[in-house]
């Protein structure tokens, strides 16, 4: 792909992101405070007119006015992808509660089967790649992002991505014969709390992470 193409897409999907994050910001300001509360398990702080979620473990204020968002006694600017990530989960989380049983990305209603091929791509094969002949490794990145062993494939780890979003990342370790691979599962009851596409951001932006804490260890 030619550089010009490449850069004229690339500012195009920031293009788009942004406008969804402005879209979401008007739908947050218009929603009940309660509903979000109850839903997603965000907690309102009325002296800050915001609200304060956990998205991987750390506390994250949002403006219920504006929708502006920021990390918890941080400077750190928050991108625009996980901004959106964020008020999506607010908007969209209903009052439903975890089912205990995992789900493939395949099994979620209306556009598990459309988003796969982007899904693996981004999600599960960063994580096969750089994990499976370091499964030490793996398991000292899911400990600082609070992962508790889900006793599944080689190794595995479930990380709270959002209060009511658990997701499971999972690898096995190949051979001489069998080639390595991974999955990623979800709560049963994930699609009360985002859409298809935004699994394929949230599931991504785990793996993402813990390779990033993989390169801290």
């Amino acid at each position: 792909m030619k550089q010009g193409v490449y850069l004229e897409q690339e500012s195009n999907l920031q293009s788009a992101y942004f406008e969804a994050y402005r879209i979401a910001c008007e739908k947050l300001a218009k929603c009940n405070v309660n509903e979000i509360c109850q839903n997603s398990k965000a907690v309102f702080e009325r002296g800050t007119n915001s609200y304060t979620l956990k998205y991987f473990g750390a506390e994250y204020n949002v403006d219920c006015i504006n929708g502006a968002i920021s990390l918890k006694d941080s400077s750190d600017e928050v991108k625009i992808t996980e901004k959106v990530l964020i008020l999506h989960y607010l908007i969209n989380s209903k009052l439903e509660p975890l089912t205990g049983r995992y789900s493939s990305f395949m099994e979620i209603p209306a556009g598990g089967s459309i988003y796969y091929s982007s899904f693996k791509k981004r999600a599960i094969d960063p994580l096969v790649k750089v994990f499976s002949n370091n499964l030490q490794t793996f398991d000292k990145a899911a400990t600082h992002l609070h992962g508790v062993p889900a006793n599944l494939g080689s190794v595995s780890t479930t990380i709270n991505v959002f209060p009511m979003i658990p997701i499971t990342y999972v690898i096995w370790q190949g051979d001489d014969e069998i080639e390595s691979s991974g999955t990623i599962l979800f709560d049963a009851s994930i699609i009360n709390f985002l859409p298809a596409e935004d699994i394929v951001l949230a599931a991504s932006f785990g793996s993402y992470k813990l390779i990033e804490k993989s390169n801290e260890t």
